[in-house]
């Protein structure tokens, strides 16, 4: 073990990597440009690196970190994934996003793993709520963001261009909205969390609007894969609390609460309405009447409308010429460029463009790394919660840990059905699901402190 003052460094860097990995998909990083990116995430994750190896260097067993059936596992994913990319072999970038999987992979699963199999209950206890923390925070100033975006019909602030999306369906700094909706969805649960640990606490009533205030920014985003998953998490884990802690629920839904909850949703329940009174705010804000009039049930019909939103179609021309990608998949080609109509399938901001996403992650291994590359994609994500389930089923047991992580996982894993979490890329889902995968892990042999 180590001093609770060295713990602390890492306990911080975690979630201001998090964070900062989340500003991928922010429309103003191009005015940085992705080379300050690529410097800043080197200089975070070296250091996360060497405060682990450095602090917990006399607990690291090589041989049983060799050995262990899960980093075997990482490993083969890890090798085919690269003989996949290079035998669709595209110049550096093939290189490049070989060497960035095994870089994700060794810095943010197995040393995740090390450090999380190293610390004690409360130092995870204190890692997770500043993990919950930071991203909360965050989270409430994306929705003030995107509120003003709704009630103004402005992408600018202070003179700054922020986001390019419309801002009627707010994206607050993200360039597309499904990045907002996507963040969202995990600063929800975290403040969820934080909303459990302060519920003896008076100043929880703060927390607990500020969290109403996320739910209803998230229905603005109209972010259909990120609403059904939140609802999923919701679902599964006030199951999970009326199994096994009937007390928490109790508290949870304590009539102060209660009352609480109703008050936050009045007062939040404006925000749908404030369309009918832009012209009104954005005199008392000196700027220009806009007459915009559309609202968030409306922009939800219209996308409900869409059905898929065309992602189907990407899916179809995948599934037609599925011998092409069976064996090694493409790579880096992007064949599926093609077979589609860009511009009318996605959008016109895409034409030219010589990457897209599948939106769906299943689709996407398949496509890129062959039939192999997808087999050992679900065996390297279904390994801990399928192990985990029958952990506890042999215990006759729930533990509250090893469900909260399957949970995620579910969760994590109904949103890869709509969008791309890549183990491998450098993104907020991606890094987010590496560390869930790297925690899960430990818990595999997990050992009582």
């Amino acid at each position: 073990m180590t001093s609770k003052n060295k713990n602390s460094y890492i306990e911080t860097l975690i979630p201001i990597i998090i964070l900062f990995v989340s500003t991928t998909g922010w429309y103003s990083l191009d005015y940085v440009g992705m080379k300050a990116f690529w410097i800043g995430f080197f200089v975070l994750s070296f250091t996360y690196a060497f405060l682990i190896l450095k602090d917990f260097r006399g607990n690291i067993d090589i041989k049983k970190l060799v050995t262990n059936k899960y980093n075997i596992l990482l490993i083969l994913y890890s090798v085919w994934v690269s003989i996949s990319y290079l035998y669709n072999y595209q110049g550096r970038g093939s290189l490049l996003y070989t060497f960035k999987i095994w870089f994700m992979i060794i810095f943010y699963i197995i040393l995740t793993e090390i450090y999380i199999d190293n610390i004690t209950k409360e130092n995870k206890k204190i890692l997770i709520h500043n993990i919950s923390k930071f991203i909360f925070i965050l989270g409430v100033f994306h929705s003030l963001v995107g509120l003003y975006q709704f009630i103004t019909l402005s992408n600018k602030i202070f003179g700054v261009v922020i986001s390019d999306w419309p801002s009627y369906n707010p994206a607050a700094m993200y360039g597309n909205v499904n990045g907002f909706g996507t963040y969202l969805f995990i600063s929800i649960i975290c403040g969820f969390n934080l909303f459990i640990e302060g519920l003896n606490k008076k100043s929880n009533k703060y927390t607990a609007f500020l969290l109403i205030f996320q739910m209803y920014m998230i229905y603005l985003t109209v972010a259909r894969t990120s609403i059904v998953a939140l609802i999923a998490y919701f679902v599964f884990i006030f199951i999970l609390l009326l199994v096994k802690k009937k007390e928490l629920l109790v508290k949870i839904f304590s009539k102060n609460n209660v009352i609480l909850l109703i008050v936050c949703n009045l007062i939040m329940f404006s925000i749908i309405k404030l369309p009918e009174y832009r012209g009104y705010i954005n005199r008392l804000l000196n700027k220009d009447y806009v007459s915009e009039e559309r609202t968030a049930d409306d922009m939800l019909k219209e996308k409900n409308s869409k059905g898929f939103n065309n992602r189907n179609i990407i899916w179809k021309a995948v599934g037609d010429n599925y011998t092409e990608y069976i064996y090694f998949g493409d790579g880096l080609k992007y064949n599926i460029l093609d077979r589609i109509d860009v511009v009318n399938v996605i959008s016109e901001r895409s034409e030219g463009v010589d990457r897209i996403s599948y939106h769906n992650t299943l689709v996407r291994y398949f496509a890129s790394n062959g039939m192999l590359g997808l087999v050992l994609f679900l065996a390297m994500y279904f390994a801990i919660p399928l192990k985990l389930t029958i952990n506890m089923i042999k215990r006759r047991e729930i533990d509250m840990e090893s469900s909260i992580i399957i949970i995620l996982l579910a969760v994590i894993f109904m949103y890869m059905q709509m969008e791309e979490v890549y183990i491998g890329e450098i993104g907020f889902m991606s890094i987010i699901t590496n560390f869930v995968l790297g925690y899960g892990s430990t818990l595999l042999t997990k050992r009582q402190r």
